[in-house]
């Protein structure tokens, strides 16, 4: 009797002591959702190993062909303006301009009072001057330089051009009563740079500021 009381009681032992352990074998292997996210250090290691691409800058060049447009029309304008520069000084006539006392008149433009600048200096030296400044300008190379002084001075050379050139409309139109074709053509270029210009601002920015040194 004493035997059997002692076999079960090993036994209900036994059980107790099987069935307590199964819940902390079970509980040990269940990972909550959090620590199974989570990357092994390992993984972690080689993220951190791999090497992120910077993010690509924005350009503030113009492209290649916008360079040319703007380099070929400064180009013609320094040409017509030489043009202009010797037929004054030399008082020849200008290729292809009529002769006369009718609305076009080249010749009689050049000659006005108004072609001096306070009756002392011509107005073609002032285009000529302001041209070989604008061609230099306008060169690829200025415009790679990527200088935010350079592009100020573009822009602040475009606006000054384009008000003188409102200015020697109003003389050819109202003072003189008379139009040169070629003075024409280079408010035109004139008018022309200065939207490339200011579509090169506001597009591209003026550049880079220059670095303290």
């Amino acid at each position: 009797m004493a035997s059997s009381k002692a076999r079960s009681r090993n036994a209900s032992a036994r059980q107790a002591r099987s069935g307590g352990s199964r819940p902390a074998a079970r509980t040990s292997a269940q990972k909550s959702p959090a620590q199974k996210a989570q990357p092994s250090p390992r993984a972690r290691r080689q993220a951190e190993a791999v090497p992120v691409p910077p993010e690509p800058e924005h350009s503030s060049v113009p492209p290649l062909w916008f360079q040319l447009v703007a380099l070929g029309l400064a180009v013609l304008g320094l040409a017509v303006s030489a043009y202009e520069t010797y037929a004054h000084f030399n008082g020849s006539h200008l290729a292809g301009c009529p002769v006369g006392h009718g609305t076009f008149n080249c010749f009689a433009v050049i000659t006005s009072p108004q072609s001096m600048v306070f009756g002392v200096f011509p107005v073609a030296i002032l285009g000529l001057i302001f041209y070989v400044a604008v061609t230099a300008l306008m060169t690829p190379w200025a415009w790679r330089m990527q200088r935010r002084e350079v592009g100020m001075l573009r822009l602040a050379a475009m606006v000054v051009g384009m008000g003188f050139a409102m200015y020697l409309i109003y003389a050819e139109v109202v003072q003189i009563g008379q139009i040169c074709e070629y003075c024409t053509g280079v408010h035109i270029i004139t008018f022309l740079l200065f939207c490339v210009t200011v579509l090169a601002t506001a597009i591209w920015g003026f550049g880079k500021p220059a670095k303290a040194s």
